[in-house]
């Protein structure tokens, strides 16, 4: 296996995956009102590192001199860092800080962070596989 298919199609789908179950679980658990939930957390931080490891492999594949999509331009490319590393991490470095304020629900939070990072990788797997 190369390390495109590694990128686009098997940390990609568990990275999109891992945001999926975090979304609904979360959802799952605000409704239930679970209060101790490391188990839960555990995932959360599981989540986190497989995007870090997805965004190692993309930079590395930068610098072989890979580009997203089929005719990887600029434009592609931009979308795809967009979708795939720069609005996640936003999302991420926000929802720490709100769920650690202690102003809103953590689950709350990481309902809607899973959910919205799900949708962005969507994304950075469309614009990289078909282009922006």
């Amino acid at each position: 296996m190369n390390l495109t298919a590694i990128h686009g199609y098997m940390l990609g789908f568990a990275v999109i995956g891992s945001w999926l179950i975090i979304g609904f679980w979360a959802l799952a658990l605000r409704f239930t009102r679970y209060e101790e939930t490391p188990t839960f957390w555990r995932a959360v931080s599981i989540a986190q590192l497989l995007l870090v490891a997805q965004v190692i492999v993309g930079v590395v594949l930068l610098v072989l001199g890979r580009m997203p999509g089929p005719e990887g331009g600029m434009g592609t490319l931009l979308f795809h860092l967009s979708y795939g590393l720069f609005s996640p991490l936003v999302v991420l470095v926000v929802a720490h800080a709100w769920a650690r304020s202690g102003r809103f629900d953590p689950h709350a939070i990481f309902a809607f962070v899973g959910l919205v990072n799900f949708g962005l990788m969507v994304r950075a797997w469309q614009v990289g596989v078909w282009g922006a």
